[in-house]
């Protein structure tokens, strides 16, 4: 496995006895496939196995619950590892991962406690008597100490089982606020008894869990522990309290420490948006490193080979944690072991159809890769007559078409009235914080450039220059253009849509005015804030990026309100008039905002008036992307992948 170019990401490690191939581990994620009953299904072991056999060192697999004392509804469906009758499928699992030389590792919880989502009629259970995270109405009940002892016991029954699938490893789950971290919390465990009160009281019940393994399946299991070391939110757990936790750990006996942050009062950390930057917790694992000695594994936005290797090269950590990255590409770390980097599919860390799918009870897929989580029904195959496909437009929904169509032999033209490819990819991509924007349409670019797929740029699309391509069938992809409200003064020289912003000239003094509060907006605000100027959104709705999922729309917030945006909701503009626009709310009472640039953020219209066109002169036509349906990156993708596997 080595790599000259990336020596230490493809060097052996152990843990405790365990050797992992190279310092690649997948970290656990939740993905909605599992049987009501909670046993895995093959989709989830296709799932497993594709990223084993695109070469990652260990794959920790999803949490597995156990105890029958939290089984609310929200545990029900998710992978349980409570009983013989899941051992089957799970042996199943651990074969295939470890037929492509990968090591299995099998993340077990003893439940949610208070961040369960269970209805009035259920009461969810917690370390002591304190309000459920989602629905403040409900309070939880004090677990006994016989429930405690239960638990403990169920959890190194599920070890017993693990063992049985021939698992070599577990991970304890500790993190993100679930039960055993509330626990492990002063401000969630306000127990008097041995299992609360100072630090070793509150991680009695870790120690019991690692030595009722140790007692019930010996050396045969090495057990790692994942913890958030800081849960970044203010009044709870420092960097300072993970330091003395971690410290505990070793000395329980854990072979590794699994290095996070947050928890869902802080829920960024835990699915880190780009907001977060590149490798945004290498710092923490840094620190933990300094004060203990068994292995330390880390996430967060570990997402180039590059950045992977360094963090590695600088003893910041002992194995680097991917999530995400695996779900945008399975076979990331044989890419970068062939030093084939410019290959590897980037995710856009949009949590979008990964964590806020599984969130709302759908299944995990992906952003930038259709076929995550579909391995056996999503597949790419040769077309039984190669055809001529002629392709217009070249922004995600064409070129994602195109690739698609060339991988199954059509002969693909692909005509792009602009330059350059990449579409609304290029604005969208244009603050410093949208790097894996700019990565993947990179990746897109460097893919459509590099395949034998006719590329006609600066062609502006007509019924002649597609007939001049012979096409056997034809794909629209035309995208969409900026919309322009009716506002009074609206071509006023100092306004501009974001597109405009590439080259356009801003003064440190400018007091720049955003027109439109949805993601688009809030994030050209947030750029031109970082850039030091002043600036207003104003939003005619009552909140902001409400395009937005919760998870980044929380990051996002977060970061607008350090750089001092000022967001006014409830007002329409109407005029801009000298120095001032003018705008209204509800009640009609008219508020002046003074600016110096105005960048308009509404939205965008479909440009359907060549697909019209198109339409009736071609009998095979397909209508895709923003072209079709106004939507985000995802819809683009995956409309041209399904579209690319039709024809």
């Amino acid at each position: 496995m080595y790599s000259k170019k990336y020596p230490n990401l493809f060097a052996e490690g152990y843990i405790g006895k365990v050797r992992i191939p190279n310092r690649i581990v997948m970290t656990p994620m939740g993905t909605g496939h599992c049987g009501p009953d909670s046993r895995i299904t093959q989709e989830l072991i296709d799932f497993y196995a594709e990223r084993a056999k695109g070469g990652v060192g260990m794959i920790i697999t999803e949490t597995n619950y156990q105890s029958e004392i939290d089984a609310t509804p929200h545990t029900f469906g998710m992978a349980r590892l409570d009983h013989p009758n899941k051992i089957a499928r799970q042996s199943e699992l651990v074969t295939m991962v470890k037929y492509y030389g990968a090591v299995p590792c099998i993340q077990l919880s003893i439940g949610m406690g208070r961040q369960s989502d269970a209805p009035a009629m259920i009461q969810p259970v917690a370390p002591s008597e304190i309000t459920a995270i989602n629905d403040p109405s409900i309070m939880c009940r004090e677990l006994t100490i016989d429930e405690i002892h239960r638990m403990v016991s169920n959890i190194a029954k599920s070890a017993e089982y693990a063992v049985q699938c021939g698992y070599p490893m577990a991970e304890i789950h500790g993190h993100a606020g679930y039960l055993l971290d509330q626990f492990m919390s002063p401000d969630t465990n306000k127990r008097t008894d041995e299992y609360g009160g100072d630090l070793e009281g509150r991680m009695r019940i870790v120690k019991d869990i690692r030595e009722e393994i140790k007692r019930r399946v010996g050396d045969s299991l090495a057990v790692t522990f994942r913890i958030s070391v800081d849960q970044k939110y203010s009044g709870f757990r420092t960097l300072e309290d993970g330091i003395e936790i971690c410290k505990l750990l070793e000395e329980y006996g854990y072979d590794a420490i699994n290095v996070d942050a947050g928890r869902y009062e802080s829920i960024d950390w835990i699915f880190p948006p780009t907001y977060l930057g590149r490798a945004c917790m290498k710092d923490l694992a840094h620190a933990i490193k300094q004060h203990v000695s068994i292995p330390i594994i880390n996430a967060g936005n570990f997402n180039t080979p590059d950045i992977t290797e360094e963090a590695l090269a600088n003893g910041e950590t002992d194995f680097v944690a991917l999530g995400r990255s695996l779900l945008a590409d399975p076979e990331w770390a044989n890419k970068a072991r062939l030093n084939k980097e410019s290959e590897i599919r980037p995710c856009l860390r949009c949590n979008d159809l990964c964590i806020m799918n599984v969130l709302t009870g759908k299944e995990l897929t992906c952003s930038v890769n259709p076929q995550c989580g579909r391995e056996a029904r999503f597949t790419i195959t040769k077309a039984e007559e190669p055809r001529n496909v002629t392709i217009v437009g070249g922004g995600p929904a064409g070129m994602e078409t195109a690739l698609v169509a060339n991988k199954r032999g059509h002969k693909v033209t692909l005509l792009e009235k602009d330059q350059q490819l990449g579409g609304q990819l290029n604005f969208a991509a244009l603050e410093p914080f949208k790097w894996s924007v700019r990565d993947y349409n990179e990746y897109l670019k460097n893919q459509v450039t590099t395949r034998d797929i006719d590329l006609k740029m600066g062609v502006e699309a007509t019924i002649d220059t597609i007939k001049s391509t012979k096409p056997d069938v034809v794909v629209v992809a035309a995208g969409a253009h900026p919309y322009m409200p009716k506002i009074k003064g609206i071509n006023d020289e100092r306004v501009m849509t974001v597109e405009g912003i590439k080259n356009a000239s801003f003064d440190k003094e400018d007091k720049v005015v955003v027109i439109g509060g949805g993601l688009v907006g809030c994030e050209t605000a947030l750029g031109l804030a970082m850039e030091g100027h002043a600036v207003t959104i104003v939003e005619m709705l009552d909140d902001v990026a409400n395009d937005l999922n919760m998870i980044n729309k929380f990051s996002l917030m977060d970061h607008l309100n350090k750089h001092n945006v000022e967001i006014i909701t409830g007002h329409s503009c109407y005029e801009i008039k000298d120095d001032v626009i003018l705008a209204t709310n509800k009640a009609g009472e008219e508020m002046k905002i003074d600016f110096d640039k105005i960048i308009v953020a509404i939205g965008t219209k479909q440009n359907t008036d060549l697909a019209d066109i198109i339409e009736k002169h071609f009998p095979e036509t397909y209508i895709i992307g923003d072209c079709s349906d106004i939507g985000k990156i995802s819809d683009a993708v995956h409309s041209g992948y399904i579209t690319g596997t039709r024809i």
